[in-house]
């Protein structure tokens, strides 16, 4: 969508890397108008081949490379941690590094810090730290279904209990519901009449766990039957319907769509990310205390603040959007190089 912009860039297709025909209709990118093809059916059309999320054939790179066009691998995902966690949690293989003839590599900044240096050594490439990008096309469009049966996505003032939330995937170390809960208990500790339940989604598959167990009926909010255990949810059918805060926790993981969408539905987001500059409500690191009090300041005064909390929030998804020319042009100075 982004690229589509650009009068430097022509056309642009979805490469498929893997097995199905067509795309799954949940996907929404019917509006795109970006044809999905076969990556051999293409070979003599494309000039760049940006690999993202799938992996494309070898071969077929290797033979683009004897072509003499120009690959690039776009990590938009943590490098570090799926590389170790994979065979440490005996999980289906995530990235392979396979000897792709890759020209350059690209790198979202969250990751510079742990992954550069890896991905240049392994893939034999310079890497290039990318703007995260993002885009409310798909989240508007979800809004606009719950509209038509009639629920309102976006905060709504003056309730009097909050319904906290944490939507962590709970997949990787890098992002997990446990200091959100307790971030969530410190908060409920201090003012339980103010905690009218908490919501852990993404969660079914801990909580049979004997170590997650103990960790979570260590909690008053669990021991007093205030918090449940919830399957993956759409997050504007959720936000919408069944909370009014999100607390969130991060570790080298500071950029996140999740981010994004809650900041723009004006819910309070309680994060530990350095990167979203005044937006949320900020807590550092791995201080649980300190986040308790971010989501008791932003109790007493989210309702207060709107107007200026969607100010610092509107400016972040600013400096994110693929319509702001920044973003664009950093891509297309790569392309041109």
């Amino acid at each position: 969508m982004m690229l589509s912009r650009s009068n430097q860039v022509g056309e642009i297709y979805f490469l498929n890397g893997g097995d199905a025909q067509s795309l799954p209709a949940g996907l929404d990118l019917g509006g795109l108008n970006v044809p999905l093809v076969n990556p051999r059916d293409v070979t003599h059309e494309l000039d760049v081949v940006i690999e993202m999320g799938a992996q494309l054939p070898v071969e077929w790179l290797k033979q683009m490379k004897a072509l003499g066009k120009k690959l690039v691998a776009f990590f938009v995902g943590h490098p570090y941690a799926a590389l170790c966690e994979t065979p440490i949690f005996e999980r289906p293989s995530g990235h392979i590094f396979n000897g792709g003839p890759f020209d350059e590599i690209w790198l979202l900044p969250q990751y510079e810090k742990t992954s550069k240096a890896l991905l240049q050594t392994l893939m034999r490439a310079p890497v290039y730290v990318m703007p995260h990008i993002w885009s409310p096309y798909f989240l508007e469009r979800r809004i606009a279904q719950l509209a038509n049966d009639g629920i309102t996505f976006g905060y709504q003032p003056g309730r009097g209990k909050w319904r906290l939330s944490t939507l962590e995937p709970n997949i990787s170390v890098a992002k997990t519901c446990h200091y959100p809960m307790l971030v969530c208990e410190e908060f409920f500790r201090a003012k339980p009449e103010a905690v009218e339940h908490l919501f852990v989604v993404n969660a079914l598959h801990l909580k049979e766990h004997p170590t997650f167990l103990y960790f979570a009926n260590s909690l008053n909010l669990v021991r007093q039957h205030k918090a449940t255990f919830e399957q993956r949810i759409d997050l504007p059918g959720f936000l919408s319907q069944h909370a009014d805060v999100v607390v969130s926790h991060q570790w080298e993981n500071a950029q996140n769509y999740l981010y994004y969408d809650v900041l723009h539905g004006g819910y309070p987001l309680i994060h530990n990310s350095p990167m979203l500059g005044d937006a949320g409500y900020y807590y550092p690191g791995f201080d649980s205390e300190a986040g308790g009090r971010a989501l008791l300041d932003a109790w007493q005064q989210h309702d207060l603040q709107l107007d200026r909390y969607q100010a610092s929030a509107n400016a972040l998804l600013r400096s994110v959007a693929i319509d702001n020319p920044a973003n664009l042009d950093a891509f297309t100075r790569r392309l041109l190089a």
